[in-house]
């Protein structure tokens, strides 16, 4: 590969990079629906027909942070091994999922994702996407539990994955039509471990002593 190449590969994915970071930008700034796509080429410095080099249409640069997203939980899904027990993975995900989308995401964001997926007819529906890395970390961490006869097996892995994120895709919802009126982290946490997590638990097991399910410091 010539250093030619190289060189327009790394401008292809700059040019890309800015036109992204310039549509977030101006969505949490204006909102998705007053944002046009010559205002996010204007503020990321490239002409218009540059857009649809990279992406589609708008609803593209929501699944393209979704994408960011599931890239986090990818990184965060390394350091769950430090963790005894499958429980005691849900509740570190957990606590570090809800940090993130508090922290990193935000409020406006977050109703312009879930908003995106809800109106728009053509847009790909990732929330909902049983092949997303988020519902895949999820299924192997509850077929951990299973194996480790903490986790109930009567029902499936893959189908009890499908609750435990639609349960807190409610907990999102929530945190967005409230505009913030509760605490995302404090609830989100409470919500899995007195309903979340108990319904995943085998009926003859009661709960094994966990920690305070504190995310390690690389979520923080």
């Amino acid at each position: 590969m010539t250093k030619r190449t190289n060189k327009r590969q790394e401008q292809a994915a700059s040019t890309k990079a800015a036109l992204f970071e310039s549509a977030i930008t101006l969505f949490n700034e204006k909102g998705y629906n007053s944002v046009t796509i010559e205002d996010i080429a204007q503020r990321a410095g490239t002409a218009k027909g540059s857009f649809y080099t990279y992406f589609r249409t708008k609803s593209d640069i929501i699944i393209e942070e979704f994408r960011a997203i599931d890239d986090y939980y990818k990184r965060f899904e390394k350091t769950l091994s430090r963790y005894p027990n499958a429980l005691e993975k849900i509740y570190a995900f957990n606590r570090a999922q809800m940090r993130y989308v508090r922290d990193q995401v935000g409020l406006e964001m977050l109703k312009i994702l879930y908003s995106n997926n809800i109106i728009e007819p053509s847009t790909e529906k990732i929330l909902i996407d049983q092949n997303r890395f988020l519902h895949g970390l999820i299924r192997r961490i509850i077929e951990e539990g299973q194996q480790e006869g903490l986790f109930r097996t009567d029902v499936s892995a893959d189908r009890l994955a499908l609750l435990y994120t639609r349960g807190h895709r409610a907990v999102f919802l929530d945190w967005a039509i409230s505009n913030n009126a509760f605490d995302l982290v404090k609830d989100g946490v409470e919500f899995c471990k007195l309903i979340m997590c108990p319904a995943l638990l085998t009926r003859a097991s009661e709960e094994p002593p966990v920690g305070n399910g504190a995310a390690p410091d690389t979520a923080r």
